[in-house]
């Protein structure tokens, strides 16, 4: 390189030596013209064997032609021959940018698992939003039930109120509390409570009866005299509901028709109420989807990121080995600035100190040396060139191998694959059975050491560093199988899930329709019953 830049320079300085040397002569001639317009030495050209009058007649011509010539030399050359366009040359180290086979091997296959893994984790997200887009739909179908069911809530509980006041006065009409252990029952009528007395009294005056029963009766009695006032209360009430609502059959008769009205209400409600009940196991499951999905996409999220800042690793790895390119990058644009705002003492010294810089590294450190020869082989090799900067020899060998693509590790993952996929068939028979297995067993250990074989030959020189990486993509595919496995389980067990909750919702309607059924069944047959009794 240095040899290069003395090699420019020397070229340069005679080109500069040579256009002075140029000038210098014109201008000395001119002088030389102008000293020999005033001498008397004429010199004859041509003149030998001419005569005397012809050669003088020459020299005239050439007297007045030299005094044309002297009259047209400018007295400024500088006006009429300005110099040249003065160019200034400054010459740069150049770093060029180096790609380390190991780290573009590691980055390519980073970035294939990069995009496998966003491929996986879109996927994810669209079964992910194909299941909110089920649940928003169901969601959008459980809201008009759920409100229909609330009116259906709404108007049992007005009937249920309506109700509620005929059954009282039903209460109210029947008038006997039945008693209990603190006192007795109250009586309907005060009739009937003169008539309960007057037997009470008639067993105690014509019966013979100990005297303990006879204490019980006389107790009975003095307690039947204490409800009298509350009976003829109650007796004053049923008068009044008389009044108002009518006879007991004509209240009874309005209870029955609200109590059917009550029953048609409350049957669509249960109807109403299993719809919803089966929506909601269809929202809980695909709510439990949901969970999974989000889980698996969190987990394929977290390996991405991984796989992401590996990768940022990597080309931070990258850039730090090529930090001399990015330095000479950014003294070109300063160079390139200078020059654009003619600072040549600048550039000229930045020129100088960036020589100074290279060769002080060149001279001092090995590795240096090492890793500049090492990125200018491929500039070399392009060129025809050999490591020494000449031309290279037909015999001699490029400077830079081509790399192998690591493509072709594909084949032989699918050749171990082979010998697990293969037996699929169904055997005729065990001996034959038993044939084809030693068969395949042979092929596939043929298989493997052929595989082995292949790898040693490709990995001669680099060691063990890929085996392990074959290891480890080995074992990141078998995880990846089982992860996948166990997706698929899960899928199964919740649409299983789903559709047990499905059997059981329906059969949970259809045991309120057997209910509602049988219990209007049961009413028919007691209106049937009444009715006939009525007419006996």
């Amino acid at each position: 390189m240095i040899l290069c830049v003395l090699f420019h320079l020397r070229r340069w300085a005679l080109r500069f030596y040579t256009s002075v040397d140029l000038r210098l002569f014109r201008l000395l001639s001119n002088g030389k013209m102008d000293q020999c317009k005033g001498d008397k030495v004429s010199i004859k050209f041509g003149s030998l064997g001419e005569p005397p009058k012809k050669a003088q007649e020459n020299n005239n011509n050439n007297n007045n032609n030299n005094n044309v010539l002297i009259s047209d030399v400018p007295k400024d050359a500088a006006e009429e021959w300005p110099a040249g366009k003065q160019i200034h040359s400054f010459y740069f180290v150049k770093h060029r940018h180096f790609d380390d086979p190991k780290i573009k091997a590691e980055l390519d296959l980073a970035e294939k698992e990069l995009e496998k893994l966003n491929k996986a984790r879109a996927a994810v997200f669209d079964q992910l939003k194909a299941r909110r887009a089920e649940r928003s739909e169901l969601f959008d179908l459980l809201d008009p039930l759920k409100t229909e069911r609330q009116g259906f809530n709404t108007k049992f509980e007005e009937k249920r109120k309506e109700m509620e006041p005929l059954q009282q006065a039903l209460g109210k009409l029947r008038g006997n509390d039945g008693g209990s252990a603190r006192g007795p029952a109250i009586c309907s009528s005060e009739e009937e409570l003169n008539n309960m007395i007057y037997s009470y009294q008639y067993r105690i005056q014509h019966e013979s009866i100990p005297l303990t029963e006879e204490k019980q009766l006389l107790k009975e009695i003095r307690l039947l005299e204490g409800t009298r006032d509350k009976v003829i209360a109650n007796e004053a009430v049923r008068a009044k509901i008389k009044e108002s609502m009518g006879q007991k059959d004509d209240i009874q008769g309005q209870v029955k028709l609200m109590g059917a009205g009550l029953d048609g209400v409350k049957k669509e409600r249960q109807a109403v109420s299993a719809r919803i009940n089966q929506l909601s196991e269809k929202v809980k499951a695909t709510k439990d989807e949901i969970q999974v999905l989000e889980n698996e996409l969190k987990t394929a999220s977290e390996k991405r990121d991984k796989v992401y800042s590996n990768i940022r690793e990597i080309r931070k790895q990258r850039d730090e080995m090529n930090s001399g390119f990015y330095q000479g990058r950014n003294v070109l644009n300063k160079a390139r600035d200078l020059a654009a705002q003619k600072n040549i003492d600048e550039l000229e010294a930045l020129a100088n100190a960036e020589v100074e810089k290279f060769v002080s590294l060149w001279c001092s450190k090995k590795n240096f040396r090492e890793d500049y020869e090492k990125r200018i082989l491929a500039s070399l090799d392009a060129r025809q060139l050999s490591r020494d900067g000449r031309m290279r020899n037909p015999e001699e060998k490029a400077l830079v191998t081509p790399e192998a693509p690591p493509v072709a590790k594909v084949p032989k993952a699918m050749a171990k694959q082979q010998p697990e996929e293969e037996p699929v068939s169904a055997p005729e028979s065990d001996a034959a059975h038993v044939a084809q297995k030693t068969e395949k067993a042979k092929n596939a250990l043929k298989v493997k050491n052929a595989v082995v074989d292949d790898d040693e030959d490709e990995l001669y020189g680099l060691g063990k560093p890929q085996k392990e990486e074959e290891k480890k993509i080995d074992e990141a595919t078998v995880r990846e199988m089982r992860k996948q496995e166990e997706i698929a389980k899960a899928k199964l067990a919740m649409e299983r899930k789903k559709k047990q909750a499905e059997k059981a919702a329906a059969k949970a309607a259809k045991r309120a329709q057997m209910e509602a059924g049988k219990r209007e069944k049961k009413e028919r047959e007691k209106k049937a019953k009444k009715s006939f009794d009525a007419e006996v």
